[in-house]
């Protein structure tokens, strides 16, 4: 099935973002490029992330067309999903500098962090929002499975 966009500039952000990828030395060669939806799989570390080209529906900008790019990981499964850990989550969100957790349907602990794409899009920009993701994956596996147990997403995940 080919891939299809909702419009024309996240065509172009899917296009940037895979050149960026396919060519960067940081992760080309985890890199695997989806060919029924407009996201990349990628691992770094012990994160496994996925970067979604995304069309932006509602935004407060006259522009009717605009895309994001949003960097997400798992951080951990199976973390008891109580009051303490909540309260540690939205503390630690108030330190980031870039990205947020939240909680997956699945209970599953995430970290994501997206950027504006467009003819604009900033490459460095980019790579720091996949760099934020990835490292706070990093970082936040240990200590949220120490705390509040569970395992790290990525020896349970593909």
């Amino acid at each position: 099935m080919p891939l299809t966009f909702t419009n024309a500039v996240q065509e172009l952000t899917y296009r940037k973002v895979s050149d960026y990828l396919t060519t960067s030395a940081l992760f080309k060669d985890s890199l695997q490029v989806l060919s029924y939806a407009p996201r990349f799989n990628l691992s770094y570390g012990s994160a496994k992330v996925e970067v979604e080209v995304l069309d932006w529906e509602v935004h407060p900008w006259d522009e009717r067309e605009l895309a994001i790019v949003k960097a997400s990981s798992c951080v951990t499964l199976g973390s008891r999903t109580d009051e303490p850990l909540m309260r540690y989550l939205l503390m630690e969100n108030h330190r980031m500098r870039f990205g947020a957790f939240h909680l997956a349907e699945t209970g599953g602990v995430i970290f994501s962090h997206s950027v504006l794409g467009g003819e604009n899009m900033d490459l460095m920009e980019l790579q720091t929002c996949i760099l934020s993701v990835v490292t706070i994956a990093d970082t936040y596996d240990d200590l949220i499975i120490q705390k509040f147990g569970g395992q790290r997403a990525c020896d349970r995940l593909p």
